[in-house]
């Protein structure tokens, strides 16, 4: 049986691609993993299948330092957005197959308005599934609170507008004081879905214990903010118990995490400023009602005060009134009762003069000086015949005298 070489297949194959692939090709794939290596980059490149994101096909490229210099001439910054890991991304390459080191492309341009396209394309997708799922306005539904004290903020400590935002949240000139919580995360790049999901679940897990989830980032391109597209970041923003803001970049279309996001705002600056304001209206609104409780309260009092004096004088007025009402009745009174008294005191002096008659007429010295006499009989005045008997012995007493008498 006859055998062949490695060596020799990869001679062969070598031979086939270089007679196949004589010019440069433009091939469509996605980044898996990219590093530069002393000015050169070293890509994989993956497919994967669209409905179940398996790998379909696996293979190696690089950029060598020339193309990487005429590639970043022509793209500029775009450049770095569109070199990053799970980026799609249409390339010009040439094939290449080396005996030891395999296939390989050997890139050396790059169609970003083809990655654009499939970031707008993704984007699409993903607002259609947010919206087929009702979950567009599902974070704005959320109540925010009448005063926003406690804040758990998801950005990178090396994002360029969070300095800015702690600025603005913590030296705001009416002095008012936030408790902040700091969530690390990638804000570019291929770590951005991992890290932003994983630190809302950690949020939720509290979320009693946060007023709102503040998403920020320094702006950036619009590749840069692609990442903010992913559908797995909104709809856990969307179904959040609590209102999430964010303030990513300035771009002027929408990334979708900023469509369901409660509030919306171009950068961090604008988030902090947001939350001062709010806090501002609550006690503008506060400092309004104390105000109209003042006013209130001073026009009752005065109003009060009025219906006082009113009935002040009414009872002053009514008091007086009666005072000499009363002293009329009373002077009426006095003279009916010195009036009645005076008649009282005539009749009972009439019958002390009748009874002093009375008296007089009946004191015995009068009765006798009008020739009347008492009879006694051992010192007891005899009333009736029957009370003597022959031979007893009286005494008749007289105005003048007495005399004893022997009964016959």
């Amino acid at each position: 049986m006859e055998a062949y070489t490695l060596k020799k297949v990869n001679e062969y194959i070598k031979q086939v691609i270089a007679l196949n692939f004589e010019e440069s090709i433009w091939v469509e794939a996605e980044i898996s993993q990219i590093k530069e290596v002393r000015g050169q980059i070293y890509i994989e490149f993956i497919e994967k299948n669209e409905y179940n994101s398996s790998i379909t096909a696996k293979a190696q490229g690089v950029i060598w330092y020339k193309s990487y210099m005429f590639i970043k001439t022509k793209l500029k910054e775009l450049t770095e957005s569109i070199l990053q890991e799970g980026q799609q991304i249409r390339f010009k390459a040439k094939v290449e197959f080396h005996e030891i080191y395999g296939l390989k492309f050997s890139v050396e341009d790059l169609d970003a308005s083809y990655t654009l396209g499939q970031v707008e394309l993704n984007r699409q997708k993903t607002i259609a599934k947010l919206k087929q799922e009702n979950l567009l306005y599902k974070n704005k539904e959320t109540t925010l609170p009448v005063i926003i004290k406690n804040i758990a903020i998801i950005s990178s400590q090396k994002a360029a507008g969070l300095q800015d935002f702690f600025s603005h949240l913590n030296n705001n000139q009416y002095g008012y004081t936030f408790n902040t919580s700091f969530f690390d995360a990638s804000m570019q790049g291929y770590n951005v879905e991992r890290d932003i999901t994983k630190n809302l679940d950690k949020i939720k897990e509290n979320a009693n214990d946060y007023d709102c989830v503040v998403i920020i980032r320094g702006g950036g391109s619009k590749m840069d903010l692609s990442y903010f597209d992913s559908y797995n970041i909104s709809a856990k923003v969307a179904k959040f118990p609590i209102p999430v803001f964010t303030g990513i970049g300035h771009d002027i279309d929408q990334n979708v995490i900023e469509l369901v996001a409660h509030t919306p705002l171009k950068t961090p600056t604008a988030v902090a400023d947001f939350i001062v304001e709010h806090n501002l209206v609550f006690e503008m609104n506060i400092n309004e009602l104390e105000q109209k409780i003042k006013d209130s309260a001073s026009s009752i009092i005065y109003d009060n005060n009025i219906k006082l004096e009113i009935i002040f004088r009414n009872i002053n007025n009514k008091a007086l009134s009666n005072v000499s009402t009363n002293l009329y009745d009373l002077e009426i009174i006095f003279n009916s009762i010195k009036n009645q008294s005076a008649k009282h005191l005539l009749m009972e002096n009439s019958k002390l003069r009748e009874l002093s008659n009375f008296i007089n007429l009946s004191n015995p010295d009068n009765l006798l000086k009008k020739g009347y006499s008492i009879t006694t009989k051992n010192g007891k005045i005899i009333k009736s015949i029957k009370n003597i008997v022959p031979n007893d012995v009286v005494n008749t007493i007289l105005s003048d005298g007495e005399f004893e008498s022997t009964v016959n």
